[in-house]
Protein backbone atom coordinates (compact mmCIF):
# COMPACT_ATOMS: atom_id res chain seq x y z
CA UNK A 1 0.00 0.00 0.00
CA UNK A 2 1.12 3.69 -0.63
CA UNK A 3 1.38 6.01 2.12
CA UNK A 4 0.57 9.85 1.37
CA UNK A 5 3.60 10.77 1.01
CA UNK A 6 4.85 8.57 -1.75
CA UNK A 7 1.68 9.20 -3.60
CA UNK A 8 2.80 13.10 -3.34
CA UNK A 9 5.92 12.14 -4.10
CA UNK A 10 4.31 10.35 -7.03
CA UNK A 11 2.25 13.11 -8.21
CA UNK A 12 5.16 15.12 -8.29
CA UNK A 13 7.45 13.57 -10.17
CA UNK A 14 4.61 13.04 -13.02
CA UNK A 15 3.88 16.74 -12.88
CA UNK A 16 7.75 18.05 -13.48
CA UNK A 17 7.39 15.75 -15.98
CA UNK A 18 4.52 16.91 -17.69
CA UNK A 19 6.06 20.52 -18.06
CA UNK A 20 9.05 19.35 -19.26
CA UNK A 21 7.36 17.96 -22.07
CA UNK A 22 5.17 20.82 -22.35
CA UNK A 23 8.51 22.92 -22.37
CA UNK A 24 10.05 21.19 -25.22
CA UNK A 25 6.73 21.27 -27.29
CA UNK A 26 6.38 24.71 -27.12
CA UNK A 27 10.19 25.34 -27.58
CA UNK A 28 9.71 23.42 -30.66
CA UNK A 29 6.41 25.02 -32.26
CA UNK A 30 8.25 28.94 -31.20
CA UNK A 31 11.30 28.07 -33.52
CA UNK A 32 9.55 26.63 -36.35
CA UNK A 33 6.96 29.03 -36.07
CA UNK A 34 9.52 32.25 -35.24
CA UNK A 35 10.40 33.52 -38.99
CA UNK A 36 6.81 33.67 -39.50
CA UNK A 37 5.75 35.76 -36.30
CA UNK A 38 8.84 37.98 -36.90
CA UNK A 39 7.82 38.26 -40.88
CA UNK A 40 4.15 39.33 -39.78
CA UNK A 41 5.09 41.14 -37.06
CA UNK A 42 8.02 43.51 -38.27
CA UNK A 43 7.71 42.91 -42.02
CA UNK A 44 9.79 41.15 -44.39
CA UNK A 45 13.84 40.11 -43.31
CA UNK A 46 15.81 43.91 -44.54
CA UNK A 47 16.77 41.56 -47.52
CA UNK A 48 14.58 38.14 -46.98
CA UNK A 49 15.07 34.91 -48.68
CA UNK A 50 15.06 33.70 -52.28
CA UNK A 51 11.49 31.70 -51.29
CA UNK A 52 10.61 35.04 -50.22
CA UNK A 53 10.89 36.92 -53.23
CA UNK A 54 9.61 34.16 -54.99
CA UNK A 55 6.81 35.35 -53.68
CA UNK A 56 6.36 38.63 -53.54
CA UNK A 57 7.15 38.39 -57.42
CA UNK A 58 4.70 35.56 -58.10
CA UNK A 59 1.81 37.27 -56.13
CA UNK A 60 3.00 40.69 -58.79
CA UNK A 61 3.14 39.41 -62.13
CA UNK A 62 0.25 36.98 -60.77
CA UNK A 63 -1.96 39.86 -60.54
CA UNK A 64 -1.13 41.49 -63.87
CA UNK A 65 -3.33 41.42 -66.86
CA UNK A 66 -2.58 39.57 -69.81
CA UNK A 67 0.09 37.42 -68.22
CA UNK A 68 -1.92 34.13 -68.10
CA UNK A 69 -1.19 31.27 -65.53
CA UNK A 70 2.29 31.35 -63.72
CA UNK A 71 2.87 28.53 -61.99
CA UNK A 72 5.40 28.83 -58.98
CA UNK A 73 7.69 25.85 -57.93
CA UNK A 74 6.70 24.15 -60.77
CA UNK A 75 7.89 20.13 -60.35
CA UNK A 76 9.93 18.49 -63.97
CA UNK A 77 10.23 15.04 -64.21
CA UNK A 78 13.33 14.64 -62.82
CA UNK A 79 12.56 16.19 -59.22
CA UNK A 80 13.81 19.55 -60.24
CA UNK A 81 11.52 22.67 -59.95
CA UNK A 82 11.08 25.54 -61.53
CA UNK A 83 11.32 28.98 -59.77
CA UNK A 84 8.29 30.32 -61.91
CA UNK A 85 6.91 28.74 -65.40
CA UNK A 86 5.76 31.59 -67.45
CA UNK A 87 3.47 31.21 -70.26
CA UNK A 88 6.80 31.18 -72.43
CA UNK A 89 9.50 31.35 -70.15
CA UNK A 90 11.04 29.28 -67.34
CA UNK A 91 12.11 31.56 -64.59
CA UNK A 92 14.84 31.10 -61.85
CA UNK A 93 15.08 33.34 -59.13
CA UNK A 94 18.53 33.81 -57.57
CA UNK A 95 20.85 36.75 -55.63
CA UNK A 96 22.72 38.92 -58.26
CA UNK A 97 26.37 37.70 -57.35
CA UNK A 98 24.87 34.13 -58.20
CA UNK A 99 23.77 34.90 -61.71
CA UNK A 100 25.46 32.12 -63.62
CA UNK A 101 23.91 29.82 -61.24
CA UNK A 102 20.40 31.36 -62.74
CA UNK A 103 22.09 31.11 -66.16
CA UNK A 104 22.31 27.04 -65.80
CA UNK A 105 18.95 26.50 -64.45
CA UNK A 106 17.08 28.53 -66.71
CA UNK A 107 18.63 27.60 -69.61
CA UNK A 108 18.21 23.80 -68.28
CA UNK A 109 14.71 24.47 -67.30
CA UNK A 110 13.59 26.06 -70.68
CA UNK A 111 14.81 23.23 -72.66
CA UNK A 112 12.86 20.70 -70.67
CA UNK A 113 9.58 22.72 -70.61
CA UNK A 114 10.25 23.64 -74.74
CA UNK A 115 9.88 27.67 -73.05
CA UNK A 116 12.97 30.53 -73.63
CA UNK A 117 15.23 30.66 -70.31
CA UNK A 118 14.22 33.81 -68.24
CA UNK A 119 16.67 34.68 -65.05
CA UNK A 120 15.36 37.40 -62.03
CA UNK A 121 18.16 38.49 -60.66
CA UNK A 122 17.41 40.05 -56.72
CA UNK A 123 19.36 42.64 -56.42
CA UNK A 124 20.57 43.58 -52.95
CA UNK A 125 22.73 46.25 -53.00
CA UNK A 126 24.27 48.86 -55.83
CA UNK A 127 26.73 46.93 -58.80
CA UNK A 128 24.07 44.74 -60.04
CA UNK A 129 24.46 45.37 -63.51
CA UNK A 130 27.41 43.70 -64.67
CA UNK A 131 25.60 40.72 -63.62
CA UNK A 132 22.57 41.22 -65.51
CA UNK A 133 25.46 41.92 -68.63
CA UNK A 134 26.57 38.56 -67.74
CA UNK A 135 22.75 36.65 -68.06
CA UNK A 136 22.22 38.76 -71.11
CA UNK A 137 25.74 37.73 -72.67
CA UNK A 138 25.29 34.33 -72.34
CA UNK A 139 21.86 34.74 -74.33
CA UNK A 140 19.22 34.81 -71.22
CA UNK A 141 16.70 37.39 -70.86
CA UNK A 142 17.28 39.05 -67.82
CA UNK A 143 15.14 41.01 -65.24
CA UNK A 144 16.32 42.68 -62.37
CA UNK A 145 14.34 43.41 -58.51
CA UNK A 146 16.02 45.45 -56.12
CA UNK A 147 14.99 44.02 -52.87
CA UNK A 148 15.87 47.13 -50.65
CA UNK A 149 12.92 49.56 -52.69
CA UNK A 150 10.96 46.20 -53.77
CA UNK A 151 10.60 47.20 -57.36
CA UNK A 152 11.85 46.43 -60.85
CA UNK A 153 14.93 48.12 -61.96
CA UNK A 154 14.97 46.96 -65.06
CA UNK A 155 12.62 44.04 -66.97
CA UNK A 156 11.55 44.18 -70.26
Amino acid sequence: MIDKKDAWHMLSVWAVIKIVIAAVVLSVIFYFNMPTQIDETFGAPRHGTERYWQDVIHEELSQRDGWGSIEKEYRLDDGTRVDLLLENEACEIDWADKWAEGVGQSIYYGLKTRRGPLVILLAKKDGWEKYRDRVEYCGVNCWVYDTRIEDWVDKE
